[in-house]
């Protein structure tokens, strides 16, 4: 009896916690993401640092760089890292002045590509109410997360630059073009690259320094430096938004649709996409209506059919059980270029309409398709990796286990 009664009372425990997590921890988080925002507004600051990063396959170095208030003063964007990782990632924190900062109006940077032995440098006018307006609002997720709090800025060949504003989410908040900056001779480059003076007397010269970093880089990129033909149309074409929605076929159940749902506090969504944005928090109609959205390399969902729970994970980006963001180069590159190349090539073929991201699925739950559809002309995109799962009875419908 004394063994049933313990039972009972770890089980109740159980539950409280779990009643307390979704319950009461979610309405103390509520009430502190709204002191949060009423604080913002009254006082103009907002937690923000700074990240930086360019692209694995073709080195950048910021040389120098600042954000700049409108009463002028300035926020130093960190310098002096090779970057060499994705849009997914970043170079690491670097506290430079204080957390609780107002949102600067200009941005200003120079950088070096090693790709191209080019120095670029530009001033750009920060889209001040839209960051304001996304900084004020923030989300709350269930686990008390109620904002941004990093830019992130990637330098990238060709005079290109993004910025993001990065946490739970990540979104794209500028694109902006700056001019070749020209450096003439090593000591103008030993100056602006701060380079050791032990270095220089062991003859690192610019040309030196370049050869270095270009060895270093993967071999599909040395390949484009000895052709002289890089690609630097890269990252305009992965950041080009497309009209599109996701909408989902069983065959045979035409009757019993399936409707997405989105609970109160638990994210139970996922958008992760192929410019290195990231949305957790959408509304329904971001993903089910034509909204603007770059190509999704990673598409999570949680559906209702009569009352039965289902997840659905679609992985276009992903290469042989990987995903996407952690391929090694060569294939990152790869998968990413085939992706671009369909969208573009599909929205073109339709004339530039709004379409459908559209998933196949057969009755059995067996042999998932996802496809670009537009009334009856549908391209498959192929190799994509599908997750389906009865959630409410814990049951991996695909792949089988």
């Amino acid at each position: 009896m004394k063994k049933y009664v313990i039972i009972g009372i770890i089980v109740l425990l159980i539950g409280t916690l779990v009643y307390y997590r979704k319950n009461v921890a979610w309405k103390f988080y509520k009430v502190k993401h709204s002191i949060t925002k009423i604080m913002n507004k009254m006082t103009k600051k907002y937690q923000w640092l700074i990240l930086t990063t360019g692209d694995e396959g073709y080195t950048t170095e910021i040389v120098d760089g600042a954000f700049i208030y409108d009463n002028g003063e300035r926020e130093y964007i960190p310098s002096g890292q090779s970057l060499r990782a994705s849009l997914f990632h970043d170079s690491g924190t670097m506290i430079v002045g204080e957390w609780d900062r107002p949102i600067p109006v200009k941005m200003e940077i120079t950088w070096f590509s090693y790709a191209e032995n080019k120095f670029y440098s530009g001033s750009f006018d920060l889209d001040v109410p839209r960051i304001t307006k996304l900084f004020q609002e923030g989300y709350l997720d269930k686990f008390g997360d109620t904002s941004y709090y990093d830019f992130k800025i990637a330098v990238l060949p060709a005079g290109q630059v993004l910025l993001y504003l990065d946490g739970a989410n990540v979104i794209l908040v500028g694109e902006y073009q700056a001019k070749e900056y020209i450096v003439e001779g090593d000591e103008a480059f030993h100056r602006i690259m701060e380079v050791p003076e032990i270095s220089i007397i062991r003859d690192w010269s610019r040309e030196t320094a370049v050869q270095q970093y270009q060895n270093s880089m993967p071999q599909q990129t040395q390949e484009e430096i000895r052709n002289n033909k890089l690609s630097t149309h890269i990252w305009k074409e992965v950041i080009i938004k497309y009209p599109w929605r996701f909408t989902i076929h069983i065959a045979d159940k035409d009757d019993y649709p399936l409707k997405m749902i989105s609970r109160p506090y638990d994210a139970g969504k996922y958008l992760l996409f192929i410019d290195g944005e990231k949305n957790k928090h959408f509304d329904l109609d971001f993903l089910t209506g034509f909204a603007p959205k770059p190509i999704p390399v990673e598409i999570d969902a949680v559906y209702d059919r009569q009352g039965v729970e289902y997840v659905i994970r679609v992985y276009p980006g992903n290469v042989g059980g990987e995903e996407f963001i952690a391929l090694p180069y060569e294939q990152y590159r790869k998968r990413e270029q085939q992706l671009v190349k369909l969208f573009k090539e599909f929205y073109e073929r339709i004339g530039k309409q709004p379409f459908d991201l559209h998933l196949e699925i057969d009755k059995k739950f067996e042999n998932p398709k996802l496809y670009l559809k537009k009334d009856d002309i549908m391209q498959e995109i192929p190799d994509v990796e599908f997750e389906l799962f009865n959630s409410t009875f814990n049951i991996q419908l695909y792949p089988k286990e």
